[in-house]
């Protein structure tokens, strides 16, 4: 009986697993929450989630020339150096690439490359939509509210922006663009 119980146990988890696994075939990654990303495809940008309004899972590419490198970290804060910044905040940019990194052993974590010219970025994609840094459509969001890092409304982030505009971190004019694409989204 208790064998049972533990096939039964090993079998619900199992599949319970590999339903919210991301998966990547045929250049097509489907993310956790069942949304579709390949090559070409456009991606908004949602707002950063690091306190300074900057991007956590969405910085420069590994393999690119202007990626910072440091043992030290840049003022002690080496994620920073290489964040995507927060003017980026509601545009689009075109899946130029699909990266797996990591192995069957230990996992994999997707990255879409995006960018233009020289400078490229990689958005650590499942990361990105639970944080909000990258918008999915509604029906692709988390469902499990545990499952977001950091889904914010639109007040969490007008007060957040309204806090960097006192700070002096936003000028007036980058407050107002800010307010009005907060404000315009839907």
């Amino acid at each position: 009986m208790k064998k049972s119980a533990v096939l039964f146990t090993l079998l619900i988890f199992g599949v319970y697993y590999t339903q919210n696994a991301p998966k990547f075939q045929n250049d097509t990654l489907t993310t956790s929450t069942g949304f579709k990303i390949y090559e070409n495809l456009d991606l908004k940008i949602g707002t950063g989630s690091m306190n300074d309004g900057d991007f956590k899972f969405i910085r420069t590419n590994a393999s690119s020339l202007f990626n910072y490198y440091s043992t030290t970290g840049y003022q002690g804060l080496a994620n920073q150096a290489n964040s995507f910044r927060r003017s980026n905040s509601g545009l689009i940019f075109k899946v130029k690439k699909i990266m797996p990194r990591g192995s069957k052993k230990n996992g994999f974590v997707y990255y879409a490359k995006i960018g233009s010219g020289l400078m490229n970025y990689e958005i650590d994609i499942e990361n990105a939509i639970r944080s909000g840094e990258l918008i999915v459509p509604d029906e692709f969001l988390p469902k499990d509210k545990s499952q977001r890092l950091n889904q914010e409304t639109k007040y969490d982030r007008l007060k957040k922006i309204k806090e960097l505009k006192d700070s002096g971190v936003l000028s007036e004019d980058e407050f107002q663009k800010e307010k009005d694409k907060i404000m315009s989204e839907k």
